[in-house]
């Protein structure tokens, strides 16, 4: 039974992922805008069963084509979006782009593998502020690169230009097992794209000579990628029949600008002729019982001063290792870069060689070719030989500080002591620490005097449980202070000899807060028809402009203003009607209560208090308590300025038996309140409590009954005779 490393991998269906960008400067990288038809490839490439979406990015993020099965209708529709691409974006937002392809990582629907192609001119821009972009760039690499590699999605980078930030790029392939290219004219971004089809869609190929290639009987189907400078392709099959995009037959035709795939089921047997102005590109993939697949290496990276393990193994189309009878009559043979390499044997049911790494920082095209007899299979991959430490120089507000990335997601570090040799005018030696994220870091001190200083590797580590000491890592000059035009990001290896720079904020101009982002960035402009005439599809559009249409407006605005002019005239004729009524009521009701003051006026309250009978027996009243208690005096409710009545000038105390004609029933309890009580009533008109007490509607009728009082006997108020049953005279 094959080991796991020699299991086959299993068919499954793809998933695909573009993200584009579109900042302004794409205009100056891109001005033919050659990257629409390298795109267009990879959209005509990706399988019927997979799974794709587009979306482009400047500082905002926008799902150009939705991330659906693929269909014809989804590549109608891609290719259409992805013509009507602009680039009229501010700013290049990478990690949001990231963070919006990977929406559905945490989705119980969500398996691997997925594939990330990534296609950009600049780096991470989404402030003014250079802090601000240096710590959304370690966000980058220290959780949303982790994040993808986790999820077993495996991002492509495509750096255009030289602006680009190929160290944060390369570090998303190289921790993806991506493939990273670094471009310097957009007419290499079609080899980029085959490069990623490769790893997207592995498979097998027929041998292809430049001019034809040979069908044999295990074939059930083929696809034939066929690259061209100029003109049309036209392919002959072994019976001699001419087909052409013109004229496809049952074959499925699709071309595009510098290229036409062509995919046909099951071929004829027998030799195949292309016909056009062919490039070494081409190539034609097969789905046959007898297929090749690689194991070693698993990602893109190979290292640098390490020997070339690679393995391989073969399986039919069920994905079972073939018999031994079919492997005893194949024989391999391995190509690097195009030249025939010994050393590539069968071991058991697998294929094996160890070559060595003379290859410099070059990429490395791996070619094995199988041969039967009576059928021939090839695979082919590249990767990318690097050190297998990646080093960074990050100047910061904080100080300097120098990172050292593993080249591959697939390395293993252990038992590190890796030191930081800085020599200059002064001579230190410092330890790298190892980030969370998985790379190691060393801080400068920052007592360093001035001078030029050289910062150099030394130390070992266990890479993949095997010793290494040697890293290839090359030397950093530094010079403090630093000049200041030293770039925040230093990249020595992503580009020898010629450092990334990160571009700084102007200083002396005044700061200018930039607009939103236009409309096209965040939807699909409509297509515009265009003539023959040669045009720069990047470049905007720009249209005289017009004069501002004062009178048209003013016209168009001037019933609204009648209008309105209308309810506020309206509105003030009800408000002063409104105000005029209430002002006539308010009248009303002062006038009514004048009349009930003048009334108030006219009582006579001490026409029954001068009787005679009441002076005759003044003399012989009682000095009693009653004497000192004040009944309640009823100008106290009127206004200060009243005229008060005069009071009786004497009064006769009632006596004992006129107790009987006294109903003290008559009087109003309101007025009076209860004789017996301690409090004074005038306590209670103070505090408010009751605003009736002196209530004088019965007040006559009240002291007309004081007309008959015996004032010779003692005083009634002395005991009230009715609040005990006991001291009532008619009881007695």
């Amino acid at each position: 039974m094959p080991t796991q490393a020699e299991t086959p991998p299993q068919s499954t269906a793809s998933d695909v992922r573009i993200l584009i960008d579109i900042s302004g400067s794409m205009r100056d990288t891109d001005p033919q805008n050659r990257r629409t038809p390298a795109i267009n490839l990879l959209i005509d490439a990706i399988p019927n069963e997979a799974t794709a979406g587009i979306w482009s990015f400047g500082r905002f993020v926008n799902l150009l084509v939705p991330h659906d099965p693929v269909t014809n209708d989804w590549r109608v529709s891609a290719r259409a979006r992805v013509a009507d691409l602009r680039a009229i974006a501010q700013r290049t937002n990478l990690g949001a782009a990231l963070d919006d392809a990977a929406y559905d990582f945490g989705f119980s629907t969500y398996s691997p593998p997925t594939d990330v192609i990534l296609i950009t001119d600049g780096q991470v821009d989404i402030a003014p502020n250079t802090d601000v972009n240096r710590v959304e760039r370690d966000r980058i690499l220290d959780t949303v690169i982790p994040r993808f590699a986790a999820a077993g999605a495996r991002i492509h980078t495509l750096a255009l230009g030289g602006a680009a930030d190929a160290g944060l790029l390369e570090q998303m392939a190289s921790q993806t097992g991506g493939v990273f290219a670094e471009v310097r004219q957009p007419a290499e971004m079609q080899s980029f794209i085959v490069r990623v089809l490769n790893s997207v869609r592995p498979g097998n190929e027929l041998p292809f000579d430049g001019r034809g290639f040979s069908v044999d009987d295990q074939v059930t189907e083929l696809t034939a990628l066929v690259m061209h400078d100029a003109g049309e392709v036209e392919l002959r099959q072994p019976d001699g029949t001419l087909n052409s995009v013109a004229s496809p037959g049952s074959q499925r035709w699709q071309a595009g600008q510098g290229y036409t795939l062509i995919s046909i089921d099951n071929p004829a047997t027998g030799r195949w002729e292309v016909l056009g102005d062919i490039n070494d590109d081409s190539r034609i993939q097969v789905i046959s019982d007898v297929n090749l697949y690689w194991t070693q290496p698993t990602g893109s990276v190979v290292l640098q001063d390490q020997p070339l393990i690679l393995e391989l193994g073969v399986a039919d189309a069920s994905g079972d290792v073939v018999p031994d009878a079919l492997i005893d009559v194949m024989t391999p043979v391995l190509r690097i870069n195009g030249s025939q390499v010994d050393g590539l044997r069968w071991d058991g049911r697998q294929l094996r060689a160890q070559v060595p790494n003379t290859y410099g920082d070059a990429d490395i095209e791996l070619e094995v070719t199988l041969d039967g007899g009576t059928f021939q299979r090839q695979i082919r991959k590249t990767v990318v030989n690097r050190p297998a430490l990646l080093s960074e120089l990050l100047v910061t507000d904080q100080g300097i500080q120098w990172r050292l990335y593993p080249a591959d997601r697939g390395l293993v570090f252990e038992r590190v002591d890796l030191q930081a040799l800085i020599e200059g005018p002064v001579r230190r030696e410092q330890g790298f620490q190892t980030h969370a994220s998985g790379y190691f870091f060393v801080n400068l001190p920052a007592d360093l005097p001035d001078g030029n200083y050289q910062l150099s590797l030394a130390g070992d580590a266990d890479v993949n449980a095997r010793r290494v000491s040697q890293f290839s890592v090359a030397p950093i000059e530094l010079t403090l202070p630093l000049p200041a035009d030293w770039p925040r990001i230093l990249n020595p290896e992503a580009l020898p000899g010629e450092p990334v720079a990160m571009a700084e904020p102007e200083t002396d101009a005044a700061f200018i807060k930039e607009p939103m982002p236009e409309f096209e960035e965040l939807s699909v402009q409509t297509p515009v028809a265009t003539d023959n005439a040669q045009t720069d599809p990047m470049a905007e559009t720009q249209e005289p402009a017009e004069p501002f249409p004062w009178l048209r407006y003013a016209l168009l605005s001037l019933p609204g203003l009648l209008i309105l002019g209308a309810f506020f005239l309206v509105y003030r004729r009800l408000d002063q009607r409104s105000k005029g009524e209430a002002e006539d009521l308010l009248a009303e009701d002062r006038g009514m209560a004048d009349v009930a003051m003048g009334d108030l006026d006219g009582l006579e309250l001490t026409a029954d208090l001068d009787d005679a009978s009441m002076d005759q027996g003044i003399d012989q009243a009682p000095n009693t308590e009653a004497e000192d208690q004040d009944a309640p005096v009823i100008d106290d409710v009127f206004d200060n300025n009243e005229t008060e009545p005069s009071p009786p000038e004497r009064t006769e105390a009632p006596r004992v038996s006129m107790e009987d004609s006294l109903d003290t029933r008559s009087l109003d309890e309101d007025v009076w309140g209860e004789l017996d009580s301690e409090p004074d009533p005038l306590d209670d008109l103070d505090a408010g409590e009751d605003d009736d007490l002196f209530d004088i509607s019965n007040l006559e009728d009240g002291l007309s009954d004081l007309e008959n009082l015996n004032l010779d006997e003692d005083d009634p108020f002395k005991d009230n005779p009715f609040d005990d049953a006991e001291d009532d005279p008619a009881k007695r």
